[in-house]
């Protein structure tokens, strides 16, 4: 990963909402090459090009601009699963319409980005639990409770009574990514690499989850 450098002078009269953008974007830089506990609010303001006192106007701290970041970026994810959720999707066929939120889930779990904030977290989690807890319930838990909605949602499934719907999604999203989440976290196998295993495992998952939970007519 290239190092982070400072951007050439120091942007005036923006909004504010493009400061923070600006912000979040030098911290995402400079947590993935100094990590958490090495990582200053000083050099993500010289990342930024911006005075110290303007980054912590918005940021007070970096446990703050952590957050931010993992937020932002949940936010941004979400939005684009959501794009191709089961409820109310232009997909007719429900077995298509499981297979493209995978394939949304997939793309977002093994993006450059959020590989990088995981591996971040993981290898921060002993000394900062902190940091740990917020992403797991940011990112993995937020994320998991969406899939767990779309699925309840969607009229053409029919989950049995008194199964958790949450347990069927996590099975269904596990399914998919299994060790391939591994390899690319551990072993930097890049997604492109693993895009054939990616569709078979959509592929019987779809079919699996849709044998069982299936309405018939």
């Amino acid at each position: 990963m290239s190092g982070a450098t400072a951007t050439s002078g120091r942007p005036q009269s923006l909004p504010d909402e493009e400061r923070k953008a600006l912000i979040l974007h030098a911290a995402e830089n400079v947590f993935a090459q100094f990590g958490y506990g090495d990582a200053t609010m000083e050099e993500v303001a010289r990342v930024c090009g911006m005075a110290k006192k303007t980054v912590y106007k918005f940021y007070p701290d970096k446990a703050s601009l952590f957050g931010a970041l993992v937020e932002s970026h949940d936010d941004m994810a979400l939005t684009e699963v959501r794009s191709t959720s089961l409820q109310g999707s232009a997909l007719a066929d429900p077995r298509e319409r499981l297979a493209r939120m995978l394939e949304e889930l997939a793309n977002l779990i093994l993006s450059p980005r959020q590989i990088t904030l995981t591996r971040l977290v993981i290898a921060e989690s002993i000394k900062y639990p902190e940091l740990a807890r917020r992403f797991h319930r940011d990112c993995v838990e937020k994320t998991l409770g969406h899939v767990t909605q779309a699925l309840a949602q969607d009229g053409a499934l029919q989950l049995p009574a008194g199964i958790d719907p949450r347990i069927v999604a996590d099975m269904f999203v596990s399914t998919v990514l299994g060790t391939v989440h591994l390899r690319a976290l551990m072993l930097n196998v890049p997604k492109v690499d693993l895009e054939a295993e990616l569709s078979d495992r959509i592929t019987f998952a779809t079919e699996l989850l849709s044998r069982i939970f299936l309405r018939t007519a």
